[in-house]
């Protein structure tokens, strides 16, 4: 049967869906790690070395490990470099430490049609929350605010094709062409991903600000200690328990050095 034949139903189930990695430092390397660190992220590298038992790219490897395991339980997805995702396929951006669920490549499917070249779903964040977050979310609902962004760093997908390759790398800039597209976009009612801003991620680590003291940093890792070790999924996020399992582990191997600053 050609592709002008097939019946939508039968397009959908041949669609062909890539999770890429978005371009990062090669953690296992410290050579390339020291030469390809950016000069603004340099004070809190080397605090967090001079504080902590496990280097900084050691954790970072460890998160991409984490999440390499998932995306190989994502079933029918391929994990593929963007240069190397033919066109008209579906590619799925990622960072090297988010998570998706294993029946996304299904929800992708049954939702594509020959209009969408955009698609759109719900993503969980897991992280510390500060104790004005749901004061703050009550607010942001009674006064009608929205996301600045629609897309983040793991809930979007777009078809290979030469002029969207820029959105794929940053999801601002993906954020205003689903904004400015609207009939092109399709969504997917379920929470189908979660971004993991772990105790390495740049928000974490003082977003904005030059520099990290070493009580701060210290006090971090016992607050993510406690967010994996309490987590409960919420209805729908079952799938997420042996990665947030293996995270409580990983925090259980940092210490404080004895010699910290």
């Amino acid at each position: 049967m050609t592709a002008a034949s097939a019946t939508p139903t039968a397009t959908a189930k041949m669609l062909p869906v890539h999770i890429c990695v978005r371009q990062t430092l090669a953690w296992d390397d410290a050579a390339l790690v020291s030469a390809g660190l950016h000069p603004r992220f340099q004070q809190k590298y080397d605090t967090w070395n001079a504080t902590l038992t496990m280097p900084y790219r050691v954790f970072r490897q460890r998160l991409t490990e984490i999440a390499r395991l998932n995306i190989s339980r994502v079933d029918g997805a391929v994990s593929s470099s963007i240069d190397d995702v033919p066109a008209g396929h579906l590619i799925v951006p990622v960072d090297d430490d988010d998570w998706f669920a294993p029946d996304l490549v299904a929800h992708l499917r049954r939702t594509d049609d020959s209009h969408a070249v955009a698609f759109l779903w719900s993503q969980a964040t897991l992280q510390p929350e500060s104790p004005l977050a749901p004061f703050r979310r009550h607010i942001a609902r009674l006064v009608g605010r929205r996301d600045k962004h629609v897309c983040k760093t793991c809930n979007y997908a777009l078809r290979q094709q030469p002029s969207l390759t820029p959105l794929l790398s940053n999801h601002v800039h993906a954020s205003r062409y689903v904004d400015a597209h609207p009939a092109q976009v399709r969504r997917l009612p379920p929470t189908l991903s979660i971004q993991n801003r772990s105790l390495a991620s740049q928000t974490t680590l003082a977003w904005g600000q030059p520099t990290i003291h070493p009580a701060r940093l210290i006090a971090l890792v016992a607050k993510y200690r406690g967010l994996y070790t309490a987590w409960h999924p919420p209805d729908g996020l079952q799938w997420a328990v042996p990665y947030v399992r293996l995270m409580a582990e990983l925090m259980t191997e940092i210490r404080v050095r004895p010699d910290h600053p």
